[in-house]
């Protein structure tokens, strides 16, 4: 695992220090934190722990570390490399205990071929869910490859497979590797049930007909190795008192372990699916139940699959020695029980547990990453699927496939159907893909595909084929019948490839938050190509207006209508003076500066000439406030920051006078970031304003303001324009102002048509409005209001 951190933190480096390849780093620190807490390695712990304390620190902020700092860090990587390399052997001669701790490292698969490689499309899968694989093309590299370290299962990988090839590779590896499991990967719809239960009889562990899934693979190799290294055992403490309960639970949280504490028995079950605990201790004797009655209350309950029950300092039935129940669901621990002994056989029991789950199909729910998840092994996997593709080969696309509810899928079918339902939309959309095309699982809920294809007709027919076929579709042993979901699609540009997976996680997430089962696909498929003339057209337009000082900003003024202060709020829009005098508006050319990666250089603009027009009203105008859009780019660029804290320092403004929007669909794509971008513009005293709010879930909004909360919240367009058509407002907009105004925030309402609209928003609380019925933007700054007809709207 060290040797895995060195080489993470390198790559971290070479990637410019982006925050998800640091959260991604973080994950292996914490897992050395933990597997090195109560060991006698006390300088690897102490400095494994420093590591992971910087990157705390660097994960919670956009802004770089310099390149002291990193430096510092790679000392640290192999200063604990080092110390790990001194004190492991002395570890193994502590006390007797210590020998029962498991070894915390990446399982190692042995993948045999002719084309076996470490950068075939199977070792790419491997690594991406966590395994390490050595690759051997002949017998002579099969019978080495067990020398340094045995790996914990062997893949043959056929080209074809008939009786005597299957007693071969059988062969093979009783001599290189006995007793190491052996899955084989048969050819192209080359092997029948008849030739599964063949190789069964022949003595291989499992047979997997291509083109095979990576879920399907994963879950054969889980069904028959261990593989839960980075995430601690779960267990539930239980105890008649909070007092009674934290010491056992200290001692399990020392050795490493995830402890949640109870104290109601009759509760048991809900704290249980809470926490999905992996074991139950039970630190003593409970008032009015035992602890065969706990087990009872647990055992109808299928979703915990048989949960491992241990009684501390219980005394067995008669007759029945300690470490067992005289109904087998309970292991008693006799009084005299040792510290070691407790953490082994806890341990033991939930690492059972987790086995029996990992082969029932998987143990993670719908928003949790799969245990071994390595997001730059992800990357890798794509780039160098995309690196095979020719480009003069036609039109390539990245797509996400989601299931548009997975919470309440979840909570409906129960952890096991529901890794099943997902397995089974996985395998259908790698049955509707071409056998060249790459389809793999992404996170728990979804799966991300690349194909390509000679033209662009193609590709919107494919996206749109395999949604009718995914989408709505009915499942297997699903009651109830269909199941929602909704795709995004990408088109790979290639001086970028990698934009577009975040353009297909973006375009998903977009049709799930607009109600769902739908495809958006991404507007480069939509419309003509710009590589030829219009491109050069755009970007000599915008670039030109840049230089030639042709941009131009407008203000339109935003009202408070819901009581009276001496603030002077306006939004600054951008135009275009074309140089035969036509004016062009934003909606022309804001999107093509988008497509052209050009929109930071616009907010650039727009930001430094708002900052220079505060500088300038410090004095005559102190309550001035300026709202500035920002765009995806800037919130995709890790120099915008600095870029700004030394605008900011070169100007004279008031704290809080800069406000900055970011638009919710930007935001929903940085979930991840949003504490750190909200505390880094907070430190720059600038005002956040979140726009276009409401047109995602009630949990994604009540997360963005959890975490950015913002100061303004401007609610989206479609939830305010035609209000007076319904006469009152909808209980959603309702719903949404009251979230806003519990974390403090503003609200605003943008696009006011009339009176009778503005008179709704007034009657529903909304703070601030702006709007061409208010006031139309204009270029000279000035706080003039009109509200026309507000006697009839009062």
């Amino acid at each position: 695992m060290v040797d895995d951190l060195r080489d993470r933190w390198y790559i971290v480096r070479q990637r410019g220090f982006r925050p998800p390849d640091v959260m991604d780093v973080r994950g292996v620190t914490r897992a050395l934190v933990n597997g090195l807490a109560g060991t006698e390695m006390d300088d690897s712990f102490a400095t494994a722990r420093r590591i992971d304390e910087r990157l705390a620190q660097y994960a919670a902020t956009t802004v770089r570390p310099n390149p002291a700092e990193l430096e510092t860090v790679g000392a640290l990587v192999l200063r604990l490399r080092e110390s790990v390399r001194g004190e492991l052997p002395l570890a193994g001669h502590g006390a007797e205990e210590a020998a029962t701790a498991p070894v915390a490292r990446r399982p190692l698969v042995c993948l045999f071929g002719a084309d076996a490689s470490a950068e075939s499309g199977t070792a790419l899968l491997l690594g991406m869910h966590g395994y390490s694989v050595v690759a051997c093309t002949d017998v002579d590299a099969l019978s080495h490859s067990g020398e340094s370290a045995p790996p914990d299962v062997m893949i043959a990988e056929r080209a074809t497979l008939d009786d005597a090839e299957l007693s071969r590779i059988v062969g093979l590896r009783d001599g290189s590797l006995p007793g190491v499991p052996l899955i084989i990967l048969a050819p192209l719809n080359g092997a029948s049930g008849q030739a599964g239960r063949d190789a069964l009889h022949a003595g291989a562990d499992a047979l997997l007909n291509r083109p095979v899934t990576d879920l399907d693979l994963v879950g054969a190799i889980r069904g028959l190795v261990q593989d839960d290294f980075l995430t601690p055992y779960r267990v539930l403490v239980l105890g008649p008192d909070a007092g009674s309960a934290e010491e056992p639970a200290a001692m399990l949280r020392q050795a490493g372990l995830e402890v949640a504490i109870g104290t109601e028995p009759l509760e048991v079950v809900d704290r249980v699916t809470e926490s999905r605990s992996e074991a139950v201790l039970i630190a003593g004797p409970l008032p009015g139940i035992t602890a065969e009655e706990i087990g009872r209350l647990l055992f109808p309950h299928d979703m915990t699959l048989d949960i491992p029950l241990l009684a501390l300092g219980g005394d067995s039935a008669p007759g029945v020695p300690h470490g067992s129940s005289a109904n087998g669901m309970i292991d008693c621990l006799p009084p005299a029980s040792t510290d070691a002994d407790i953490v082994c056989q806890v341990r033991a029991r939930a690492a059972w547990h987790r086995r029996i789950r990992s082969r029932a199909g998987g143990q993670a729910g719908p928003g949790r990453p799969p245990t071994p998840a390595h997001p730059l092994e992800f990357e890798r996997l794509v780039v160098c699927h995309l690196d095979r593709l020719d480009p003069a080969q036609g039109t390539a696309v990245i797509l996400q496939w989601a299931l548009d509810e997975p919470g309440a899928l979840f909570d409906r079918v129960g952890p096991i159907d529901y890794q099943q339902v997902r397995n089974q939309f996985v395998r259908r959309i790698r049955e509707a893909m071409a056998p060249g095309d790459l389809v793999v699982s992404h996170g728990e809920t979804g799966a991300i595909a690349i194909a390509q294809r000679k033209e662009v007709k193609e590709v919107v027919e494919l996206v749109q084929g395999l949604h009718e076929r995914t989408a709505g579709a009915a499942v297997c042993g699903l009651p109830g019948g269909a199941v929602a979901a909704s795709i995004g699609a990408g088109q790979v540009m290639w001086e970028r490839p990698l934009k577009a997976l975040d353009r297909a996680i973006a375009l998903c997430t977009e049709a799930r938050n607009s109600g769902g089962n739908r495809v958006q696909l991404d507007p480069e498929l939509l419309t003509p190509d710009l590589e030829g003339e219009e491109r050069s057209h755009w970007r000599r337009t915008i670039a030109h207006a840049i230089k030639e000082k042709r941009l131009f900003p407008v203000f339109q003024p935003i009202a408070n209508i819901s009581g009276s202060d001496q603030i002077e709020r306006h939004e600054v829009l951008l135009r275009i003076r074309e140089p035969n005098g036509k004016i062009l508006l934003p909606a022309q050319f804001v999107e093509m500066a988008e497509r052209l990666e050009l929109d930071r250089h616009l907010d650039r603009w727009v930001i430094s000439n708002a900052l220079g027009i505060l500088d300038a009203r410090t004095v005559s105008h102190p309550q001035s406030r300026l709202f500035v859009k920002v765009s995806r780019g800037s919130l995709g660029d890790s120099n915008f920051l600095s870029w700004l804290s030394k605008r900011l320092a070169a100007h004279r403004v008031w704290p809080g006078s800069l406000v900055l929007e970011l638009r919710e669909g930007d935001v929903l794509g940085r979930m991840d970031q949003l504490s750190a971008v909200g505390d880094a513009l907070r430190d720059l005293e600038i005002r956040i304003a979140l726009e276009h709010f409401g047109t995602s879930t009630d949990a994604d909004t009540r997360r963005m303001l959890a975490e950015l909360r913002p100061d303004y919240v401007k609610i989206a367009r479609e939830l305010t324009v035609g209000l007076h058509h319904s006469g009152t407002p909808s209980s959603r907009l309702n719903g949404l102002l009251g979230q806003a105004k519990e974390v403090g925030a503003y609200t605003m309402a943008s696009y006011v048509e009339d009176a009778d609209g503005l008179a709704l928003l007034w009657q529903a609380q909304v703070d601030l409005v702006q709007g061409n019925f208010i006031r139309q933007p204009e270029e000279e700054l000035r706080y003039e209001l009109e509200f026309p007809g507000q006697d009839d709207a009062s």
